[in-house]
């Protein structure tokens, strides 16, 4: 096979043809100083999207996160996370070696977080315990699922930390996906959250970069932190001009990874594998291969020899990952080659 597909995420995709003629052509100045006017462009535009003051472009989701850890708290504070979210689990303890803060994680069935639970976990400073500062939710939830976060419960949790004085931020890296696939607004989504992060990498196909938005004034102090942090651009509008290409054109087509996601998903039932079809909300397909004699290993393994690129999650577990360079003929040759490969 000449082609390789590649399902292991959707941050491999590739910027579109006029993603690369707007980069060639952007209009660039030193954005330390404040002076490239494309990315002060996808900046705005970005604010006028989710309804929020002011927004920041900076290299990646977990700079974003860790910039809002940084600016919201301080040494020693303690914030809540769910037990399975990214900006727990694989950002290299960012929370606790860069900001000093502790997380506290709890489990959130669905990304939801039950109130009674959380409640438990609210601490005032005293003599022996962190000061709750700021419950980070995360939608879409679990990058092995992709689960829509149900608006409600964000709304919820507003609410909860309006009540004890808290922050709430969303890591929204995959935040298009859950608007296309709850059909609502990424601004009515975030109407009720302090700060929210996305990703132009990973569904958007652009090449590089995220997005933090909030208030104005959280923008302005999270701008220092992430020059704290080494991540001052200079001509950047080189990378956002594909943002700007990105909001035009990547997102409404991101219901096409949501129908080959499904169609992948139900024929892999069909073959035999373990499929949850409810938990495919998004364009992520969780793999369960206890029915089979083979480890998740040495399936992507074998896979890969014929071209096709899974990511082994556990040790009996896979994850596919649709974007917009698969296509309904490639779903056809991965399901057909993993039915031969089974038999």
């Amino acid at each position: 096979m000449n082609k390789i597909i590649d399902l292991r995420s959707d941050t491999v995709t590739k910027p579109t043809e006029n993603m690369r003629d707007a980069m060639r052509n952007a209009e660039v100045g030193d954005n330390v100083m404040g002076e490239d006017r494309t990315v002060c462009q996808l900046e705005e535009r970005c604010a006028e999207l989710f309804q929020k003051e002011d927004a920041m472009f900076v290299v990646s989701g977990t700079m974003a996160n860790q910039i809002t850890v940084m600016t919201y708290c301080q040494r020693g504070d303690q914030i809540v996370v769910h037990n399975q979210s990214h900006i727990y689990n694989l950002e290299v303890a960012g929370i606790s070696a860069t900001s000093g803060v502790q997380p506290r994680a709890i489990p959130a069935f669905g990304g939801c977080f039950d109130l009674s639970l959380l409640k438990k976990e609210i601490h005032q400073a005293d003599i022996q315990h962190a000061p709750t500062v700021m419950i980070c939710h995360e939608n879409t939830f679990d990058l092995n699922r992709g689960l829509v976060t149900p608006v409600q419960n964000i709304n919820e949790i507003y609410s909860f930390t309006q009540q004890y004085g808290l922050i709430l931020f969303l890591d929204g890296a995959r935040i298009f996906n859950a608007a296309i696939a709850s059909k609502l607004s990424v601004a009515r989504i975030c109407k009720h959250v302090d700060a929210v992060a996305f990703c132009l990498s990973k569904g958007l196909s652009c090449p590089i970069g995220s997005v933090l938005l909030g208030t104005r004034d959280f923008i302005t102090k999270a701008k220092r932190m992430r020059q704290r942090l080494g991540g001052g651009w200079r001509q950047a509008g080189i990378i956002a001009a594909a943002g700007i290409v990105a909001l035009d054109e990547m997102i409404e087509r991101l219901a096409e990874d949501h129908d080959h996601a499904k169609l992948l998903a139900l024929g892999l039932k069909e073959i035999g594998l373990g499929i949850d079809i409810e938990q495919v909300q998004t364009n992520i397909v969780r793999v369960d291969l206890s029915a089979i004699p083979v480890d998740a290993y040495y399936f992507a393994e074998k896979l890969s020899h014929e071209g096709i690129k899974v990511k082994p999650v556990e040790q009996r577990v896979i994850r596919m990952v649709t974007h917009k360079d698969i296509s309904k003929e490639d779903i056809d040759i991965v399901l057909n080659l993993i039915s031969k490969f089974l038999k």
